[in-house]
């Protein structure tokens, strides 16, 4: 069983979050959205994604 990970965050800190993926993906979100929808990413830039798609909600975005 996987152990489940809670982590805390300030709005402020969840961008910086959301910024730092962005720039570890190239930089160029709509190109990474669209690479996720063609299913085009590796496992790495999957779990990325997520994360990326979890701040969105959290931030109401």
């Amino acid at each position: 069983m996987v152990p489940i990970v809670v982590t805390s965050m300030t709005p402020a800190e969840a961008r910086v979050r959301r910024e730092e993926i962005v720039r570890r993906v190239g930089g160029d979100e709509s190109a990474f959205r669209d690479r996720a929808e063609a299913y085009l990413l590796s496992a790495e830039e999957l779990a990325l994604y997520d994360e990326l798609e979890n701040l969105d909600f959290l931030l109401g975005e």
